[in-house]
């Protein structure tokens, strides 16, 4: 069963599906990455203020879009920096040095954690509480 939400953007109530946006603003998204896309195709070498300018759309927008990886900076001269390392990236959120150590971590934390919940109660242990008749 859907969630109801606020819609991140518009703040409509609506029924999510995994998603922060309801379905209208979604497709406003949409357009808007078709309308960035197509401009940097045409425009090889743009940074983002210059598409920001030329197609209307948000620069955080634009920055969002490549760092979901849906647009890649190849092309597009875009300031998009690893959140760890401060490498350039061409999308997402990590370079791949950063991203392949996260992920060794977090192999190394999984096995630790599955052992953590082999020890946790399992739900028989309770507590009970007499009722003492006086």
């Amino acid at each position: 069963m859907a969630d109801l939400k606020n819609c991140r953007q518009c703040g409509r109530v609506f029924a999510s599906q995994g998603s922060s946006l309801c379905r209208k603003c979604l497709d406003n998204v949409d357009k808007e990455f078709a309308i960035v896309r197509r401009y940097v195709r045409d425009h090889n070498g743009a940074d983002v203020i210059e598409v920001s300018q030329a197609t209307g759309v948000k620069e955080e927008t634009i920055l969002q879009f490549l760092r979901e990886g849906r647009l890649l900076s190849r092309g597009f001269v875009a300031s998009l920096k690893c959140e760890r390392c401060s490498a350039k990236i061409d999308a997402g959120r990590f370079c791949t040095k950063c991203s392949y150590e996260l992920n060794q971590q977090l192999q190394g934390i999984m096995p630790a954690a599955a052992e953590k919940a082999k020890t946790l109660p399992t739900g028989r242990e309770q507590m009970h509480i007499y009722k003492i008749d006086k």
